[in-house]
């Protein structure tokens, strides 16, 4: 089953077969060497190779050589871990949740503003 992956997880994907057909034609392209059945089955070999990508790793195996060390803030416990590649993917989400929580705290800061001065005015039931 592929794995699923992002922008740039679609973009390897897309460079490995460019790559592959960029392969393909220029052993296509060699000139075919005049004689015997083992250098075709060399070429045949080959192709077969050129063909059938090496099985990636898996991206706990390794790690990207642009991560960092994991954000420790992440780590759950139990065997739902994120993983670097996910905090770095994801970045915008905790930056999300630090606005969240300033808007928060400002609406807060107005409420308890408003409870205020309402008792100061006496305006409202009571």
């Amino acid at each position: 089953m592929p794995q699923r992956g992002g922008k740039a997880a679609n973009r390897r994907d897309r460079q490995r077969r460019a790559q592959e057909r960029r392969n393909k034609q220029r052993l296509a392209a060699q000139p075919k060497p005049l004689g015997s059945a083992v250098s075709d089955a060399v070429e045949a070999a080959a192709a077969e190779r050129v063909e059938a990508a090496p099985p990636r790793p898996s991206p706990r195996a390794q790690p990207s050589p642009r991560a960092g060390r994991a954000d420790p803030r992440f780590a759950v416990s139990g065997p739902s871990r994120l993983t670097e590649r996910a905090a770095a993917e994801y970045h915008y989400v905790l930056r999300d949740l630090r606005n969240i929580g300033v808007l928060v705290v400002v609406l807060a800061a107005l409420l308890g503003g408003a409870v205020v001065a309402f008792s100061a005015l006496k305006i409202g039931p009571g």
